[in-house]
């Protein structure tokens, strides 16, 4: 539930404190002939960052701190052993399954959980996650978890894992995993697959995208934008046509943010592109599987032309990107013999010929965490009521989408240089259609 109502806050100000660091180590050591895990193509061009998920609880009466807190870090353990690459570290185009162990931090916040989610902010997610593991270690570990509570007895569980292992589907498989160790019912899910090269070839040299090391230069922020069910309904009329009768969510909203995203540019050198990364394992369920870890995902650009798109143009051009993918994996998918690398040298030769280059285009990445089930997440103390996820750090020209908690509605996280979010949250379009960031209201769910 959200109310636009805006209060004082002092979220700035929050003052998050370490009580507690350690080192989780598998319950079992990881056997020798698993221990080197090859990187693919797809999971070396990934940047270095996190993919993180920050889970909200309310307090439950029937079990306390320190119950919760060992709870998680025995069931971490014993997760570790069938997810233990997350236990190792990058070793060039491999991952050092050395049980050298994740990092787990306590931590405590001066407020209570009601006030942290009246005025919710990248910023101050970002203190619930012990990033600076990461930034003082060499040898970055792969894993980061903090369990963070709240002085009314509730808790956040911030969780990032190193994007080279696994995008959002592996994340949320990773933690239901976890939370069905922590209830004792981990034989209900399928190990892991972690089988990176299913798909593309073995990373065997750097690559880097031209224009990529200018990344990062100018001064980001990330702000929130919510949808509700009806607006989005609203807006999926709005944006039908002949040609795309009936929109995906993801389509009409991707479609109205880039239109935005596009109007408050302030680059006028450098063509607008819109890149998106297609989660493919329910595309090839010969091939994938749900459990597999890794980055397995197809990446498309859109380009804007040469004046600005209206919203039901950039629909039309979305949908035409997932009829050319489908055209790929049909064409694979049905001739005698295809394997996953044959599937993959067909979808790497196809990336190729888009030419990514932050050079040449001003790209501005939209990714949806829909449909990922990390509102199921339970540990032993009941459902979250609150999800959000990003990478970490933050990268600049990013947008991702999450589900509500009613699963309806959808929550845009936002990341724009500075100058370019003064204009693009001040669209009448926009402003329409989204709230920006209303308050969580933990009283009415």
């Amino acid at each position: 539930m959200f109310s636009s109502s805006k209060e004082e806050t002092t979220m700035d100000t929050v003052k998050v404190e370490t009580i507690g660091r350690e080192i989780i180590k598998p319950s079992i050591p990881t056997p020798n002939d698993l221990r080197t895990l090859q990187l693919s193509f797809m999971d070396q061009i990934i940047a270095p960052v996190y993919a993180v998920a920050f889970l909200f609880y309310t307090k439950d009466d029937l079990i306390s701190q320190e119950q919760a807190s060992q709870t998680l870090k025995t069931s971490l353990s014993e997760t570790l052993t069938k997810f233990h690459p997350f236990a190792g570290r990058v070793n060039g185009f491999t991952i050092d399954s050395s049980d050298e162990g994740a990092v787990f931090v306590d931590a405590r916040v001066d407020c209570t959980l009601s006030n942290f989610l009246r005025d919710p902010d990248m910023k101050s997610l970002q203190k619930l996650l012990p990033v600076e593991a990461a930034e003082t270690n060499s040898a970055w570990p792969l894993l980061l978890v903090q369990a963070t509570y709240f002085k009314c007895g509730g808790m956040a569980i911030g969780i990032g894992i190193c994007h080279k292992l696994g995008d959002a589907a592996a994340l949320s498989y990773f933690i239901q995993f976890w939370a069905a160790t922590a209830r004792g019912e981990s034989d209900s899910v399928a190990n892991p697959d972690f089988v990176f090269t299913k798909l593309y070839p073995p990373a065997n040299e750097i690559i880097k995208i031209a224009g990529e090391d200018q990344l990062g230069k100018r001064k980001s922020v990330t702000k929130r934008f919510v949808f509700v069910a009806s607006k989005i309904e609203e807006l999926k009329k709005k944006v039908a046509s002949d040609a795309v009768p009936r929109p995906t969510r993801v389509q009409s909203l991707t479609s109205l943010i880039w239109k935005c995203v596009v109007a408050a540019s302030t680059d006028t050198i450098r063509e607008k592109v819109l890149y998106q990364a297609n989660n493919l394992r329910s595309k090839i369920p010969t091939l994938l599987s749900e459990n597999l870890m890794g980055n397995p995902l197809y990446s498309t650009l859109t380009l804007n032309g040469k004046g600005q798109m209206e919203s039901v143009e950039i629909v039309k051009e979305l949908q035409k990107r997932n009829e050319e993918l489908s055209h790929l994996i049909q064409h694979k998918e049905g001739s005698s013999g295809s394997s996953g690398l044959t599937v993959g040298s067909k979808l790497l030769g196809a990336m190729a010929d888009t030419k990514f280059s932050y050079e040449l285009y001003d790209m501005h990445v939209v990714t949806s965490w829909c449909k990922i089930p990390l509102y199921k997440t339970c540990f032993g103390w009941g459902f979250p009521v609150w999800f959000p996820g990003n990478v970490s750090p933050i990268l600049e020209n990013v947008t991702v989408l999450i589900d509500s908690k009613d699963g309806q509605g959808v929550e845009a996280w936002v990341t724009l240089p500075q100058e370019e979010m003064l204009r693009f949250e001040q669209s009448t379009e926009l402003l329409y259609f989204a709230s920006p960031n209303p308050r969580y209201l933990l009283s009415k769910m």
